[in-house]
């Protein structure tokens, strides 16, 4: 029934863990499989007779290719109806394929193409803020029937820079993808997996920021979902676009009006430049809970994200060009 298709850099600490909770499995061994995809690294030692009893193998890619270039790659070595997939830092819970199963074979509902479930931080809170008016395919825990992978093309290895080795938005750009083509795409909240905290290093809100390069190139793919979909915030009737991404713009632009006003001997207007950007920089350092250790990199979030934005702007126009090629 289930192939489980996971990427991975290797990480043998990781895939422990992982392969411990496939083991736990409260679902016939003989109903799916496990394939392991080392994304441009070498097979971890140990492995093969672990994945020889989940009827799983490992297959490794030569050059590292990004996450969906590895999922592409284990779709396409499946053997099963389903495609479940995950992530090597994640444990999915005992009934993780029990549950899924459940939903795809309930009588009494609609017969889905695609199954996103939850994906909980130690502690029991979403990982994610759980959005009312669509999925967000977040491959940690997602289903999709193998045909409707194939038909839609599965994920595109354009969201993946090889030499700075960023990824992002192929998620989502999948689920689009999907969606455009009429699939039933559900969110079960009975299936769900653990992931641990993310972005706890010293440098990673910088390596966060860094990521938004991939967002040209969603929204020139799927300019329509891309707007009312990717990070957009209710508050009451209100709608919130972006509000990180907009005051990451915001901060830079007053730190170089700071820089112009002082130069130009007009320190006055310098000043209030400098009280906006520290402004523009609290909900920054909100986003890590005013955990004082960030806030030595905080400041340098709004200029890392924007570099990002601009540098994603030439992958989307070769996009572009490619598409009015045909």
């Amino acid at each position: 029934m289930f192939s489980v298709v996971v990427p991975s850099r290797g990480d043998g600490r990781r895939l422990d863990a992982l392969l411990a909770a496939l083991e736990a499995q409260a679902f016939p061994r003989e109903r799916f499989e496990v394939l392991l995809v080392l994304d441009g690294a070498p097979v971890p030692a140990g492995l093969d007779g672990r994945l020889a009893a989940l009827n799983g193998r490992a297959i490794a890619l030569e050059r590292r290719g990004g996450p969906g270039a590895a999922r592409n790659a284990g779709a396409k070595a499946a053997r099963h109806e389903w495609l479940a997939f995950t992530e090597d830092d994640c444990e999915p819970a005992p009934d993780w394929l029990a549950r899924a199963a459940a939903r795809i074979e309930h009588p009494h509902a609609p017969s889905p193409h695609a199954i996103e479930g939850v994906t909980e931080l130690p502690g029991g809170h979403p990982l994610r803020h759980l959005a009312e008016d669509g999925l967000q395919y977040l491959p940690t825990t997602l289903f999709v029937r193998r045909d409707w992978f194939e038909r839609v093309g599965g994920y595109s290895e354009r969201f993946f820079d090889a030499r700075r080795g960023t990824y992002f938005r192929e998620d989502a750009d999948l689920g689009f993808k999907l969606e455009e083509a009429n699939a039933v795409t559900v969110r079960e909240p009975s299936v769900r997996v653990t992931h641990p905290v993310e972005h706890g290093r010293f440098l990673d809100p910088l390596r966060w920021a860094a990521r938004y390069e991939m967002d040209a190139l969603l929204a020139a793919r799927h300019p329509r979902l891309f707007r009312e979909r990717i990070e957009v915030h209710r508050i009451g009737a209100v709608r919130l676009r972006r509000p990180i991404v907009r005051a990451c713009v915001f901060a830079t632009a007053a730190a170089l009006a700071t820089v112009a006003a002082f130069a130009i001997g007009q320190p006055g207007p310098g000043v209030t430049f400098a009280a906006v950007f520290v402004l523009l920089c609290v909900p920054l350092w909100a986003k890590w809970r005013f955990a004082p250790a960030r806030l030595p990199v905080v400041p340098l979030v709004p200029f890392a994200m924007t570099l990002a934005l601009l540098r994603g702007m030439p992958r989307a126009s070769a996009w572009r060009r490619e598409r009015k090629r045909g």
